[in-house]
């Protein structure tokens, strides 16, 4: 063999050696993209459920929703305050990774359904909330008002449950203000109301 062969050889296998120790640090590099994207995948998916809404019991439902069940919490909010672009991303979260053809699909669009029509029996209802405590705080005291504020209270116990018990804590607390506060400023003798006030504190009966 010439000097000129043996280098030429030499050489041959220098680039082939070159060339497998470029490959193996590619294969290792595919491998690690490989995992990293399946650990964001399972880090979105533990993302479902999210909270304690008994998400089954709740698609089932032959009825409505009560709206005090709105503080059962998914996807890491209360029910209340699930949005439409919340539910687009927990639809498509459970499409990846419970599969968008099966029974998971079908319940979570039943679910968001049964959520979204109690929120928006809610939302009539904070309107009905925030047009009375307007209303109170126009009143300007009298037996007419008095008789109003009762009639309200007695509105706000029959649509309680169309409510959270947060939400129905500031108009009672307007209604029993506003009624202590018309006895202490005219000669009204007091009525025997339908609640029992705390004029003291202020503070809305439970």
């Amino acid at each position: 063999m010439t000097i000129g062969m043996a280098a030429m050889r030499l050489l041959s296998i220098v680039l082939i050696s070159a060339g497998l120790g470029l490959a193996q640090p590619a294969e290792a590099q595919g491998q690690k993209k490989n995992g990293d994207k399946d650990a964001g995948a399972n880090a979105q998916c533990a993302r479902l459920p999210g909270g304690n809404a008994p998400v089954d019991r709740i698609a089932r439902l032959s009825g409505q929703l009560s709206v005090n069940s709105l503080i059962f919490t998914y996807y890491g909010k209360p029910l209340a305050e699930l949005t439409s672009s919340d539910f687009d991303e927990i639809e498509a979260l459970t499409a990846t990774c419970r599969g968008s053809a099966g029974d998971a699909m079908k319940e979570i669009r039943a679910f968001r359904s049964k959520v979204e029509e109690a929120n928006g029996a809610r939302g009539k209802t904070l309107d009905w909330i925030e047009k009375s405590r307007v209303e109170i705080g126009r009143m300007k005291g009298g037996p007419a008002d008095l008789e109003r504020l009762q009639e309200l209270w007695v509105e706000m116990l029959a649509r309680s449950e169309e409510m959270l018990p947060t939400d129905r804590a500031p108009l009672a607390r307007a209604i029993v203000l506003k009624q202590e506060s018309i006895y202490k400023s005219t000669d009204l003798p007091r009525q025997s109301p339908v609640w029992p006030p705390e004029p003291v504190t202020g503070q809305a009966p439970r």
